[in-house]
């Protein structure tokens, strides 16, 4: 199965609902806690190509810490994001490059990756999904006291069907200090966990369609 047969047949119409997850970042001042829903849509193929879109409903809070104990509600991580893909086959080497692009956000606080641009690879390997994505330049990420700084996002997602045909992801990622001048990258040290999603059913057993 090509990628873009499996994100058609496997992905497009689809939701996924992850697991609420929990991480420590800016080196342990801050907690945030937060889950995700995602759908996909709007597949085109081009004619050495495809193109789709990524909705993420995100519901999440922001802690201060100290002394590794909750002081403050920082914020809030609700947002709807619309991410647009575009991938296209290199005739070089058969393998498929492009790019996801922020299309927009309902976030009320400055979106962190807003007008920001991810490079993507795709391929299937033993019938899973692998999307690699490596965030170009930096975003402005939150610190303590409402600042921003910059930083960057690389993430690994492995999508795959189980023996009923029931959707899964497991999506892991790795942040970023950026160097605004230089580009230059240097691990954060932020630890997030490998964050697992699932395909939502209704009562009836069904899929829930978008």
């Amino acid at each position: 199965m090509t990628v873009a047969e499996f994100i058609e047949q496997n992905l497009i119409g689809r939701s996924l609902t992850s697991s609420p997850i929990s991480a420590l970042i800016n080196d342990g001042r801050t907690e945030v806690t937060y889950a995700d829903q995602t759908f996909f849509s709007d597949f085109v193929r081009r004619e050495q190509g495809f193109d789709f879109d990524l909705t993420v409903i995100t519901l999440g809070r922001r802690f201060g810490l100290h002394d590794g104990q909750r002081t403050e509600l920082a914020g809030n991580m609700d947002a709807v994001r619309v991410y647009r893909y575009r991938m296209t086959e290199r005739v070089s080497t058969g393998r498929l490059l492009g790019f996801a692009r922020h299309i927009s956000s309902t976030n009320t606080e400055s979106d962190p990756v807003a007008g920001t641009c991810f490079m993507i690879q795709m391929r299937v390997e033993d019938g899973t999904l692998l999307v690699d994505e490596r965030q170009i330049g930096y975003g402005d990420f939150l610190v303590p006291g409402g600042g921003r700084k910059p930083q960057a996002l690389d993430s690994t997602y492995r999508y795959s069907l189980d023996a009923q045909g029931v959707l899964q992801v497991r999506f892991d990622q790795t942040t970023f200090d950026v160097d605004p001048d230089t580009f230059e990258r240097t691990p954060s040290g932020d630890k997030f966990p490998t964050q697992v999603s699932r395909e939502m059913f209704d009562r009836e057993g069904q899929p829930v369609q978008r």
